[in-house]
């Protein structure tokens, strides 16, 4: 009869990761891919790497959003 114990599948190391932008294996060290140019994080449970938080973009949406609001108060309520 098999126990729990035979049923726990256990995994390899990673040994690399795939960039989320192009799909290439890359080193588990590597920063940048080599492929497509694009920087990558960390290496996840599944072999995917996690891609980087653009926080340029945030910053220039909220700066564009707050131009807007000014806009409006100016322009309608004033």
């Amino acid at each position: 009869m098999k126990t729990t114990d035979d049923l726990i599948v256990k995994k390899a190391p990673q040994v690399s990761k795939k960039c989320p932008h192009c799909y290439v294996h890359i080193p588990l060290d590597a920063e940048k891919c080599p492929a497509c140019k694009k920087t990558v994080g960390m290496v996840d449970k599944h072999g995917m790497a996690t891609r980087r938080v653009d926080w340029m973009s945030y910053i220039i949406c909220f700066l564009a959003w707050l131009a807007l609001g000014l806009y409006i108060k100016f322009a309608f309520f004033s």
